[in-house]
């Protein structure tokens, strides 16, 4: 993971990389776990070689299926998060709070004008204009990740949830089938042809045998139960929160 890192840039490599490494990652260790020979230097510089392209390309699609579910949620949702945020309609910040991220808005952008309640319910399509153009303008004046950390920490962490999702059944597809090969293969080397109890056969099993099962049956279970909807759409709220907080600090 290491060599990959240099590749990437750091938004790259943490929403787009890592969540495909996520996919390889099932085949890939028990790769190194069952066949001795991908532990050489020879096998283990093919399956780095073999593991790179398919990082590659599948974070490549990352980026393009994060895109369209994100079109689908935010249709979902009643739009984008940074949109849904600043409505007098949503709970999400409260009304002061809102009022003032309005009213800071309206002296940093020249044609923003603060959307009032009775506004919005007039005519909600211009005071969802006026949010979006605002997001853009924080979303380009907030690029510096040294001056806003916080931004990008959680554009990441929305974009990995995102990305992540977007391929959650392939994912547990590999992280499935890598379980049932592997259990197979373990159990056709150390028990195929033999009368042992179950408990036998648990301490015939090495060790890293055992925990190979254990770290699979752990990744398919994260695939199911962890990459959800509902996590992405926390981290994609988080981040809203995150760009409008941040036209305090701007200058």
């Amino acid at each position: 993971m290491g060599a990959i890192e240099k590749l990437f840039d750091t938004y790259s490599l943490n929403a787009r990389v890592r969540p495909a490494f996520m996919l390889v990652f099932p085949i890939v260790i028990a790769l190194f776990t069952l066949f001795e020979p991908s532990r050489s230097w020879g096998g283990g510089a093919v399956t780095f070689i073999v593991s790179f392209g398919i990082i590659s390309l599948a974070a490549n699609q990352m980026s393009t299926q994060g895109n369209i579910l994100q079109e689908r949620l935010f249709k979902k949702w009643g739009g984008a998060p940074t949109t849904i945020i600043l409505r007098h309609s949503d709970s999400r910040l409260d009304k002061h709070t809102k009022n003032r991220y309005m009213a800071r808005l309206q002296e940093l952008i020249p044609n923003f004008l603060a959307v009032s309640v009775d506004q919005e319910c007039n005519d909600k399509n211009e005071a969802d204009q006026m949010y979006r153009t605002a997001a853009n303008y924080l979303r380009e004046h907030t690029r510096d990740t040294k001056k806003y950390p916080l931004v990008f920490k959680e554009n990441i962490s929305y974009g990995f949830s995102r990305n992540a999702r977007a391929f959650k059944w392939v994912g547990t597809l590999i992280s499935f089938l890598s379980l049932c090969v592997s259990v197979f293969v373990i159990w056709y080397r150390n028990a195929k042809g033999n009368d042992f109890s179950l408990v036998d056969l648990i301490f015939r099993i090495p060790f890293e045998q055992t925990a190979l099962v254990l770290l699979l049956l752990s990744m398919l279970l994260i695939w199911i139960f962890f990459v959800t909807e509902k996590w992405v759409e926390v981290r994609a709220f988080t981040y809203a929160k995150a760009l409008f907080a941040s036209c305090e600090k701007l200058i």
